[in-house]
């Protein structure tokens, strides 16, 4: 054990119980009363008796994995009640089953248990618990669950893009790797009593006014600024108060703003990664020269105008993979990245995984 194992305070088991009706209330306003192929991708309560549909409803709405039945195999039954533009979700299996994730890629998942039992293994570290267990998928980590027959998760599913984004506005630069999670948060900590109340909050905004019927018709949906700032609010939390390999640098001086040449350099680069764009043209556009350039991104960025150009233009391409725009070879040209092989090793150092791993996953 790590300090992740079973939190005895009931105190926080009884809190996680009321968590997860907090949630039922919340998630079934959005979901209606829909069922089987029916629900949609976004919200909806899906259930189904079949363990190859389940299997392939989880692989839709989260990550590839392998699913093994362990205990009664006529008991199964799996309901996924899906909520808020598909970023929370409740999920039980009603007997005791086995997930081996891949890693996510594409999102952070955190879940909290709020009835029933979890074991995980992750990271190189195992833990389990009841009610007020939180576990944290990183994006480049497999993960080994195993849930009692009673078991309940409520997941809150957050993209990595707009987490690693918000590291570089809270540091001054891009972090150097993709962000690597402790895979807990651990029991009976002020962290755990902080993130209780996040979701909380999450869920007050979604659930339905006094007076309406969710069986008559779904609550409307979240305004999407809304949504940001909780999903923001979120993300500050697991930046400032979890433990994650970027925690040293965050921890630093607080950069100086950068200056204002530096920041237009970095919105022209962004608006035009598409274009062939050389070094005179984006001091060009900041309107000073390319020394001057040069020597603000080395002073505020470390590293050059073309090395962020670059770095830009990768994240693109990973988008596009994720999105399945297109092959590895048109995606790589579609971004200038003419050297194949290179691409793809700078890739997989960036981001954990080949060009070609991300596209299999979409």
């Amino acid at each position: 054990m790590n300090g992740c194992g079973l939190d005895e305070t009931s105190r926080s088991a009884t809190e996680a119980r009321l968590l997860g009706l907090e949630a039922e209330r919340a998630l079934a306003s959005q979901a209606g009363d829909q069922a089987g192929d029916q629900a949609g991708d976004q919200t909806g309560d899906w259930v189904t008796s079949d363990p190859d549909s389940a299997s392939e409803r989880l692989f839709r709405n989260y990550t590839p994995h392998r699913m093994r039945v362990i205990g009664p195999p006529r008991d199964f039954r799996m309901r996924l009640r899906v909520g808020w533009s598909g970023s929370m979700a409740l999920l039980r299996f009603n007997t005791g089953v086995e997930l081996s994730q891949a890693p996510t890629g594409r999102f952070i998942l955190v879940t909290t248990q709020v009835s029933g039992w979890s074991e995980i293994d992750t990271q190189g570290q195992s833990f389990s618990g009841g009610p007020g267990l939180m576990v944290v998928d990183s994006a480049r980590s497999p993960v080994r669950k195993r849930f009692s027959a009673d078991s309940e998760r409520l997941h809150l599913r957050l993209g990595i893009a707009a987490l690693d984004g918000l590291y570089e506005r809270l540091t001054g630069k891009a972090s150097a790797r993709p962000l690597e999670f402790a895979p807990c948060i651990r029991p009976g900590t002020a962290m755990q009593a902080r993130w209780q109340s996040v979701v909380r909050m999450v869920l007050s905004c979604t659930a339905p006014s006094a007076g309406h019927d969710p069986a008559r018709s779904p609550a409307p949906a979240v305004p999407d600024l809304l949504r940001r700032q909780l999903e923001e609010t979120a993300m500050l939390m697991l930046l400032t108060g979890h433990e994650h390999s970027g925690a040293e640098q965050m921890a630093g001086t607080p950069a100086a703003p950068a200056p204002r040449h530096v920041r237009a350099a970095e919105e022209f680069m962004r608006a035009n990664a598409g274009e062939p764009l050389t070094l005179a043209e984006i001091a060009e556009a900041a309107g000073v020269s390319i020394r001057t350039l040069t020597a603000g991104f080395r002073n505020f960025r470390d590293q050059s105008p073309m090395q962020q150009l670059r770095d830009i233009r990768m994240a693109a391409a990973r988008d596009d993979l994720l999105q399945g725009t297109g092959s590895v070879a048109d995606i790589s040209l579609r971004w200038g990245f003419g050297n194949f092989g290179r691409f793809a090793g700078d890739y997989r150092r960036r981001y954990g995984e080949t060009p070609s791993e991300t596209l299999r996953r979409r």
